[in-house]
Formats: structure tokens, sequence, C-alpha cells
């Protein structure tokens, strides 16, 4: 007997598309330039980054941990890169250590939670005071910029658009595909694919579920534990040179508040602080969403503080929702097996 392939359902979306395709259509409405696009380009592009991370977040509370550290390695990350290109150094190498720099750190942090036993909120934390006073040291606590030249090039090359299309002679109506947008897509959609098509997903879930039964089950908690935070570093690497590439420049501070904002995205996408549960895709579209509140509340001239407050009440939301949708699901499916038994009595 051939098993079929499951049918599309709404149902099987992530619960963030909702949310998402809510926002997006009320900002569009209500919010004057919104929906224009030059706007479109800008919340894309500037998502690049929250997009990265929450993708990281994810599979770290899948597996029942966190990563507070992002936001320092973000930091960290995106000084070294920057430091090497004001000393003339090759884009390409700078561009390398600063992804090495961001995978070593956090297969540092995956060392110290899984082989040292050090709850990961308390580990990730650390360490992420650490990367952040990294990033303060060696930038002497000033932004970093670098003259354009020869070996700067693949830096100009990534900040580019690749696509434009005009709508209108005004900026708003302009709508552009960047390089870091397109970069940003294909390194996702290689991540969701790797997720899908090999262990990682089912042993990401494996892991959050029950550790012990994933032991027994020939699943080496250590080692893929350290290799999910190595992928979370490398992640974020690629996140702090999103940024360097975007601003032209660097501040040693920008990664501050991004691994909270992560959180809410992951959180949003329905991902469970309990692990066992969740959705990279989810958390992708959970990003999107948090950036359309965002560009929406700052076209309409609502204060950064006032922001902030929403993005926490959109965690605590993301987090009652998931409970509803997750009682729900275990009622159908208690149901379900009532009825089985039922029928075959």
């Amino acid at each position: 007997m051939t098993k079929g392939k499951a049918s599309f359902r709404l149902t099987n979306l992530p619960n963030s598309t909702y949310v998402f395709l809510f926002a997006f259509v009320l900002a569009s409405v209500l919010v004057p330039n919104f929906f224009t696009p030059g706007n479109i380009t800008t919340m894309l592009t500037q998502a690049c980054v929250m997009m990265t991370l929450s993708a990281a977040m994810s599979m770290c509370l899948m597996t029942g941990c966190i990563d507070l550290s992002l936001g320092g390695m973000v930091s960290m990350t995106g000084v070294v890169i920057a430091i090497l290109l004001k000393n003339q150094v090759h884009a390409g190498l700078a561009i390398l250590a600063g992804i090495l720099s961001g995978t070593v750190f956090g297969m540092f942090n995956g060392f110290v939670v899984a082989k040292m036993k050090v709850p990961p909120f308390i580990a990730t934390f650390g360490a992420s005071g650490i990367a952040q006073s990294i990033a303060n040291i060696i930038s002497n606590e000033r932004t970093i910029s670098w003259e354009q030249g020869s070996h700067s090039r693949l830096i100009e090359l990534l900040g580019s658009n690749v696509l434009t299309v005009y709508f209108g002679p005004k900026p708003a109506q302009i709508l552009s595909i960047s390089a870091l947008l397109l970069m940003t897509v294909i390194i996702l959609t290689i991540v969701l694919l790797v997720f899908k098509k090999t262990v990682l997903g089912s042993n990401i879930y494996a892991l959050g579920a029950n550790e012990e039964t994933a032991r027994l089950s020939g699943i080496d908690n250590v080692k893929w534990k350290i290799g999910i935070y190595a992928v979370s570093g490398f992640l974020a690497a690629l996140a702090g040179m999103i940024v360097m590439i975007r601003t032209n420049s660097l501040q040693p501070t920008v990664g501050d508040g991004l691994e909270f904002q992560a959180v809410v995205a992951a959180v949003l996408g329905g991902n469970s602080m309990k692990g066992g549960k969740g959705s990279v895709p989810g958390a992708i579209l959970g990003a999107l969403t948090l950036y359309t509140v965002r560009n929406a509340m700052s076209l309409w001239g609502i204060d950064t503080s006032v922001v902030m407050v929403v993005i926490g009440g959109i965690l605590v939301f993301g987090m009652i929702m998931n409970e509803i949708v997750n009682t729900v699901a275990e009622k159908r499916q208690l149901y379900r097996k009532t009825a089985g038994k039922e029928a075959r009595l």
C-alpha cells in the first residue's frame, strides 16, 4: 500500500502567517505611504537581519534551549569584519573571519550548555556580555568606518541592487531587490532544505521533546547541541555582516536588543519555550510581522519606546496563541483516539 502525499490545508500553515497577513493588510489600509514600492523595499531590506536571527532562535528553542547571545554576536562579528576592512584586509577574508568567529563562539555556547550543564539562559546571557565586551574593546567603543577601494569591492557589490523596477520617478515609487535580500533568501532556503531533508529537523524535535529518549534512540545530545549552537553563531555572524553592509559603517552596540526581538519572532511563529515544537518558516514570518508593525508605527510617527512596548505585547500574545493552538490540537488528537477506539469496538 503506497502512502499518498499529504494534502495542503490552510490549517497547516504557521500561526504567524495569519498574523502577518492581518498586520500587513491593516497597515496597508490605515497607514499612509506604507503600501508603496519604496517602503516595501526598505522594510524587506531591514528585515533581513531579523529573519536570519529568528531562524537561529527557532532552532535553539525547538531543542528546549535559548540563545540570548545573538545580539552580542551580531555586534562582535560585525566589528571584526569592519575592523579588518578598516585595515585594508580583503573583504572576502574579512567576512570569512567574522563568520568563523561567530561559529566558534556559538560552539563555545553549545559546549558550556551541553557539556558543562550550565542552563542555556544563564550560559548564553553571560556569553552575550562577553561578545558585547569584545566588540566594545576592539572598537574602542567608537563607530567604525572604512575607506572604499579595491579591497572592499565585494562589500559594495553585496550592498547594491540586483533588480530595480520603476513605477514612477519618486523614490517611493521605486521597487528594488537588494543583493542582501537575495542572499538572505538563498541562505534561509538552504537552512530550510537542510532542516526538512536531513535528520537535522527530526533530531532537533527529538532533543526538545525528551533528551533522555533522544539519547536512547542513538542521538548524541552533546554533539548535536554544540552543532545547533554553532549554526546559531553562524547565522548571527551573517546578520552582523548584513548590518555592516547595509549601514556602510558599524556601531559596536548595533546588536543591542536583537536577541529579544528574535525570541518574539520565533514565539510568534509557533515555537514553544518548552521545546519540541516549532517552525523555522513560522519564525521568519514572525520576523516579517515585527518589521511590518515597526515600519507602520514609524510611518505614523510613534515613539520608539512605545514600539518596544508593542513588541513586548506581541510576545505575550504569541505565547498565549501558542498555548491555545496546542490545547486545541491535543483535544482533537484525544477525540480522534477516542473515536477510533469506539469504532473498533
